[in-house]
């Protein structure tokens, strides 16, 4: 009697079903958390102040990469600190989502440069390059320096300052203000030559006792260098004899 290959067949189709499903069963399990990792956001941790290796530390933890890294100067930042980050903290990305980041070099100083004598546009242009910010341009009235060009900067040249610091830029006029000469040490006479060569006018001058000859001037208001004008007064503390001192108190 012939045996039935019916029971077999359903047998193969059974192991057959099996397959499938467990085919289909690792499908899901391995590949779909995949597929939703892969469209998963995390928000971008806050790095700043830490060093690269705990900011990579912290960027691995969050499912984030280190991206390219850049050097800058920064007054807030201590040395080999994150004093900066792209994206920014907070922002939601991507997993995988690479983020740059600048580490701090410390505070970069540069000395004001020389400028004297230079057309008042060739100066900013030289001191923007430089890094600096040009706070205000002044006029100063002046004999040595012709007009439109630089007489001096604040802070002076060769101060060593931060970069991007505001520079005032002073530049020569035939009128307006100009810095008072320096009278001090000077005879009387000398001094009363020049405070009338610049228009200036002598006001009060007052007697006083010292071990300098008589007639030098030991004081002067507007001090040197002050900004002042023609027509301006002068005022001088002048040596005089102690007896000539005494009889005019």
């Amino acid at each position: 009697m012939k045996k039935s290959k019916k029971p077999l067949r359903i047998f193969i189709n059974l192991l057959l079903l099996l397959a499938i499903f467990a085919l289909i069963g690792g499908i899901v399990s391995i590949l779909m958390p995949l597929l939703v990792q892969k469209g998963k956001e995390v928000a971008v941790p806050n790095l700043m102040g830490l060093t690269p290796e705990k900011a990579e530390s912290l960027l691995v933890k969050s499912g984030l990469k280190k991206g390219e890294i850049r050097t800058v100067p920064s007054a807030e930042v201590p040395v080999n600190r994150v004093c900066g980050q792209y994206p920014r903290a907070g922002r939601r990305v991507k997993i995988g989502r690479e983020v740059d980041l600048e580490i701090s070099a410390g505070v970069s100083k540069v000395r004001i440069p020389n400028l004297e004598g230079l057309p008042l546009a060739n100066a900013i242009t030289a001191l923007e390059r430089s890094g600096f910010v040009v706070a205000r341009v002044e006029s100063i009235r002046t004999a040595t320096v012709p007009a439109g060009r630089v007489v001096t900067l604040f802070p002076p040249a060769g101060t060593e300052v931060r970069r991007g610091t505001e520079v005032v830029i002073s530049v020569s006029t035939k009128t307006g203000m100009f810095p008072m000469p320096n009278l001090v040490g000077l005879n009387i006479e000398t001094a009363r030559g020049i405070i009338a060569s610049h228009g200036l006018i002598l006001g009060g001058i007052k007697p006083a006792s010292s071990n300098e000859p008589l007639g030098t001037v030991l004081f002067q208001y507007p001090e040197e260098g002050m900004a002042v004008c023609s027509g301006d007064t002068v005022s001088l503390i002048v040596v005089q004899d102690s007896n000539t001192s005494n009889q005019k108190r």
